[in-house]
């Protein structure tokens, strides 16, 4: 009897589907990596992009929509619960940062 390593039969035809279908290829049993992928090719491009503005800035920018986007993956089922906290937890970390940089604006 032959096995297939990857079942190619795709139940759902949707962008969502397919998506779900390509993360479950690399599944270990914590998650696919697709998600993480796009997490990190979202954030170091913005971070980069950012550090004319200072590193804490880059920073926190980075990780609030980094964090953000992590609540709108973690929906489609890209990532799964541990990535999604510590996105979330950097997305404070960097809001913890843009507040204390906007506190020096302040009279």
């Amino acid at each position: 009897m032959v096995y297939q390593v990857f079942d190619f039969n795709l139940n759902d035809s949707s962008f969502g589907g397919m998506l779900a279908k390509v993360n479950s290829f690399t599944d270990v049993g914590q998650g696919g990596i697709l998600g993480i992928f796009i997490l990190i090719v979202v954030f170091a491009p913005l971070f980069l992009m950012m550090r004319s503005y200072g590193n804490e800035r880059a920073f926190g920018v980075s990780a609030f929509v980094t964090g953000v986007l992590a609540i709108f993956i973690r929906i489609l089922g890209l990532i799964n619960d541990a990535v999604l906290y510590v996105c979330v937890i950097l997305a404070v970390i960097g809001a913890i940062f843009l507040i204390k940089e906007a506190s020096n604006y302040e009279s």
